[in-house]
């Protein structure tokens, strides 16, 4: 009978909870525009950075549930101040380690946002369009921080639910759009591509896997398992191949030179894809469905992650301050959703938020598992239950 340890947290979230976390807040809006992305640096061979992308996300996801690992049930504020403590105390520790802790808080808060004011332009231009866009982004909003409200438990149980529910259909969707593909399109591979242009696009493709990050704050509450990693890494690998699939696809029906000039490429394949014995005319009614439902997991998760780190960060204990930061943050994150001027400065707030993501996800957990091996600290090889 294992023992339960004097600080494990009550609240804790299964390997399955955690993959699915990982899956879900990775699959938003992103999805959407992936394909015009992967095509502009790679061309022809998009799906194939993409693939590459998810590698890269992997490595950093194994890299965040290895520190779990070494540190059980302790997130980055507990963590990241025993590793880069001086001695015994841990005041300098949690000094230096500030300066990190706030780039998570930037990154998060910035997805967010950004995750709702696109949910509101998508919704705006193809479903509701006598609908005022402060609107949809409030009503996201409003219901991304009621989930916020319950907690990390709820917050894991809604993910794990509403997965298969969002994966499902997007794979029938992407597999049937190749009933529209020109397999010309897919070829010659690497025309016009030279290495440079490449690692371009496998790194703007490993922003669309940004989300997985959120696991740092998280891993207080998850229950260590020899089957965390490997479920980790299937939270990544299902959005990597349906990724693969959607930017294979698109490149296959639009070709690369059309493909840039759609705003939502998903969209776009969608419209022209039909399913063999759908009584659905119009696929997109469908798809949007189940993208709300996306969008919504990554938005709430995203809300919950920022503010679970500023409590974490401010010392507060119980529901009530945690609670007070998640109301604050809500007329923030509302204003802050309105400034871009239009979709083109959008695209643009999208491009620095997946540069920032990129630093807060790979580098900081990279460097402080480094030190820790360095300096010895946390339980080598992994702690257990």
């Amino acid at each position: 009978m294992n023992r339960k340890p004097a600080d494990r947290p009550e609240a804790v979230i299964s390997a399955r909870q955690s993959a699915s976390i990982v899956a879900s807040t990775i699959i938003g809006v992103g999805v959407l525009t992936l394909p015009r992305g992967a095509a502009e640096y790679a061309k022809q061979s998009g799906w194939f950075s993409v693939i590459l992308g998810a590698l890269v996300a992997m490595i950093a996801v194994a890299v965040i549930t290895i520190l779990s690992r070494r540190f059980p049930y302790r997130g980055i504020v507990a963590y990241g101040a025993e590793i880069l403590g001086l001695g015994k105390g841990k005041t300098f520790g949690r000094l230096v380690s500030v300066p990190l802790l706030l780039l998570y808080v930037v990154s998060w808060g910035f997805s967010t946002l950004i995750v709702a004011r696109m949910f509101g332009e998508v919704v705006i231009t193809t479903v509701l369009t006598q609908t005022p866009l402060e609107v949809v982004i409030s009503t996201m909003l409003l219901t991304a921080y009621i989930l916020t409200l319950y907690g990390i438990e709820v917050l894991a149980r809604v993910n794990e639910m509403l997965l298969p529910i969002i994966v499902v259909p997007v794979l029938l969707i992407a597999i049937s759009s190749f009933q529209s593909a020109q397999l010309y399109h897919l070829f010659p591979l690497h025309e016009g591509v030279d290495l440079t242009a490449f690692l371009r696009g496998i790194i703007v493709s490993s922003f669309a896997f940004l989300g997985f990050e959120v696991m740092t704050v998280f891993s207080e509450y998850v229950q260590q398992s020899d089957k965390l990693l490997r479920a980790n890494l299937a939270g990544i690998a299902i959005p990597g191949g349906i990724y693969a699939l959607i930017v294979f696809s698109g490149i296959a029906v639009f070709g690369v030179d059309e493909l840039q000039l759609l705003a939502w490429p998903t969209l776009e394949l969608v419209k022209v894809t039909e399913v063999p014995g759908l009584i659905l005319e119009r696929m997109e009614s469908a798809f949007l469905g189940v993208w709300v439902a996306a969008v919504f997991t990554t938005t709430a998760t995203m809300y919950c992650a920022t503010t679970l780190l500023i409590h974490k960060m401010l010392g507060l204990k119980g529901k009530k301050p945690y609670r007070i930061i998640a109301t604050i943050l809500l007329p923030v994150f509302y204003w802050l959703s309105l400034l871009p001027q239009n979709i083109h400065a959008l695209f643009q707030y999208q491009h620095y938020s997946g540069m920032l993501g990129g630093v807060a996800a790979l580098l900081i957990p990279l460097l402080l598992l480094a030190v820790a091996i360095v300096r010895g600290k946390g339980i080598k090889g992994g702690g257990g239950p």
